[in-house]
């Protein structure tokens, strides 16, 4: 599923000033006569979300970032001069919104791209108090950040359990959309374990209608007792319309990667030692009942927890715990979201049997498949790729496929193009895989650009056939 996302950078260079006020929805006609949790009382009026949200907007704070990003530049041949030169950096301002969940240690739960490339992160309180945060850790591939304040007498907020929720629970969205502070929306929760949005590269949204804008990445999501229940992150529709369909990362999720974080600096990927692709319908064996998904087992890294089990290729992976798993994509959330040395319930069909495996999460190296693109693929040709894959340093930071090696005198060691570059792109079209690249290589004419990211900063080649 390919959708236009929207988050607060387009925003963060127009930021209006800031407001404090909060915009309740009416829910009387959701349930007529009653408040959710309100006992009736003189001068109250019956069917108001207040009760919760005087509890809640407290604990939902103004982030404001300086920070400082490298401008994309052209990566020119060995035999140009001047390069290095044309690296260049750009100050911005930016910001949205975050949750304390730990008012002792002053820890406050985000989204990475409302902190990254921070370099002065400011905080606000509804009641008026601002003061300088700190990063704690922030993951890139889960789109989760936590960041620390030294200040006492902070409010806080209960943290529900994501897990309990369910398509069509009523919700409410409280951020600084637009820099005005304390806005709350209402809505209901409209689908859920949503992973193929494109947003980041391991994704378990739930997806809502309650009305997100630039700014509320990072603020809470709450059920109806005002128990936080996910991270708003992103809204479908790109950056000039808003088609009501919001994204929020769970709650469940945020707290492993908080816990990582907070323990070690960075999210700790975690995996089986199995490398999967998406099951074809007609591939699925006779016995599965239902809806024929799940994840086929494509090669396992020798001594990992699935060798170890006894798995091989072919088995099929249906559900991880509690949570099916519905391809690829999924299982590879479902395990990188697990800690370190947690137990994994696998539910699988083995020779068209179902069965179930426990296995232990561990941190493994898997080595890509290398591959030599042939002649025809112009610029590119002679360069060694590989997909990024657990264990690589750079899983789940970076989506595209990495220069393994480049031969000399090759087309590729002309062009400009060294060992650690990443691909990310061929013109408009984004890769994700060596397959990508290759499909877009059949796409494009007889010049086009390489993007790239090389030792953090973004660029491109320019390049023949």
């Amino acid at each position: 599923m390919a959708l236009a996302l929207r988050h607060d950078r387009s925003f963060s260079r127009q930021m209006v000033p800031s407001i404090l006020g909060v915009l309740i929805l009416a829910a009387a006609t959701l349930m007529p006569g009653r408040a959710w949790s309100e006992t009736p009382q003189p001068g109250r009026p019956i069917g108001s979300f207040a009760p919760i949200l005087e509890k809640v907007i407290p604990a939902v704070v103004t982030i404001r970032i300086v920070g400082e990003t490298y401008k994309q530049i052209e990566f020119l041949p060995p035999q140009a001069k001047g390069e290095n030169d044309a690296l260049q950096k750009e100050t911005f301002r930016a910001g949205g919104s975050g949750v304390i969940v730990d008012a002792g240690n002053g820890y406050i739960l985000t989204n990475n791209h409302v902190i990254e490339n921070a370099t002065r992160i400011e905080v606000g309180l509804s009641d008026g108090r601002r003061m300088l945060a700190r990063l704690v850790g922030r993951d890139i591939g889960t789109d989760v950040a936590v960041i620390k304040v030294e200040e006492t007498n902070l409010p806080s907020i209960t943290v529900g359990n994501s897990d309990d929720v369910r398509v069509g629970d009523v919700i409410m969205a409280v951020g600084n959309p637009f820099g005005l502070e304390g806005t709350a929306t209402l809505g209901i929760v409209s689908a859920l374990m949503r992973n193929e949005v494109g947003h980041e590269a391991f994704e378990d949204f739930m997806q809502i209608d309650a009305q997100i804008n630039p700014g509320n990445s990072g603020g809470a999501l709450v059920n109806i007792k005002g128990e936080l229940v996910g991270i708003n992150t992103a809204v479908a529709g790109g950056p000039d319309r808003n088609v009501g369909i919001g994204f929020a990362i769970p709650i469940n999720m945020a707290k492993v990667v908080k816990g990582e974080l907070v323990a070690h600096g960075r999210m700790r990927r975690g995996s089986l030692g199995l490398l999967v692709e998406d099951l074809a319908p007609e591939s699925a064996p006779a016995s599965m009942i239902g809806p024929k998904r799940g994840a086929v087992i494509t090669r396992i890294v020798p001594n990992s927890p699935g060798e170890k089990a006894g798995l091989k290729p072919g088995d099929i992976v249906v559900a991880i715990g509690a949570k099916p798993v519905r391809g690829a994509a999924e299982y590879t959330t479902r395990v990188v979201t697990l800690p370190i040395d947690a137990p994994a319930q696998l539910t699988l069909f083995v020779d068209g049997a179902k069965a179930q495996r426990q296995l232990k999460v561990a941190e493994v190296a898997a080595l890509p498949a290398e591959r030599i693109l042939s002649n025809d693929a112009g610029s590119i040709s002679g360069a060694v790729l590989g997909d990024i894959l657990p264990g690589n340093p750079l899983y789940g930071d970076v989506r595209g496929t990495q220069v393994l090696k480049v031969s000399d005198n090759t087309k590729a060691s002309h062009a400009g193009f060294r060992a650690g570059d990443v691909i990310v792109g061929i013109d408009g079209m984004n890769v994700r895989s060596t397959d990508d690249l290759v499909r877009a290589l059949d796409r494009t004419g007889m010049q086009y650009r390489v993007r790239l990211v090389r030792d953090g900063i973004p660029g491109w080649i320019r390049s023949t056939r």
